[in-house]
Parts: C-alpha cells; structure tokens; sequence
C-alpha cells in the first residue's frame, strides 16, 4: 500500500468519524454543540489529509478535497442543525432550527 492510499483511508475515516460520532453534554457545553465541533474538526482534518492523498497530482488533489468539502458541507445543510451563522442554525429540515436545546 503507498502513502497515497493510506493517507485516502485515513482522510475517509476521519470525515466519517466526524460525521458518526455522537455529541455529549458538558459543563460549558450541550450536546449540539459538542457534536458540532466533532463534525467540523473530524471533516475538516479528513479534506486536508485527503488533499495530501492527491499529491503530487494537484489537480487529482484538489479534487479530491473539493469532491470531499461539497459531501459534508451538504450533509450538514440537508441533515444536521451543524451550520450557525450568526447564532442562527442555517438548516434545510425545519425540525432541526430550533435554537440550541
């Protein structure tokens, strides 16, 4: 296996922890917006170590991270409450624009 694939399998298998780890209360924090950060920070790590995986082809490398960055970005808009501009939840199901629970 070349570093490319293994750095493709790693970068899937962080978007998907991203995407499938639960969030849980803290002290400071709910539930909402600890599974937010998770999202965020587990898809974001996975889309630049995809981005490494394309390398040194940049256009296979682009790719690869725009093909990743519109998958969650859609994911978060048509399923999650995970995208808040200006303390609003931006949302396509209407259920999930309650204000923070």
């Amino acid at each position: 296996m070349t570093i490319s694939e293994v750095l493709l399998v790693v970068g899937a298998a962080l978007v998907l922890a991203g995407i499938a780890a639960p969030g849980w209360d803290t002290a400071r924090l709910d539930r909402r917006a600890v599974k937010r950060r998770i999202y965020w920070a587990g898809t974001g790590a996975g889309i630049v170590v995809l981005f490494l995986s394309g390398l040194p082809d940049l256009q296979s490398a682009l790719a690869l991270a725009a093909a990743a960055a519109v998958l969650t970005l859609g994911w978060a808009y048509f399923r999650t409450p995970n995208i808040v501009i200006g303390g609003r939840v931006r949302t396509a199901d209407p259920t999930l624009r309650d204000p923070e629970r």
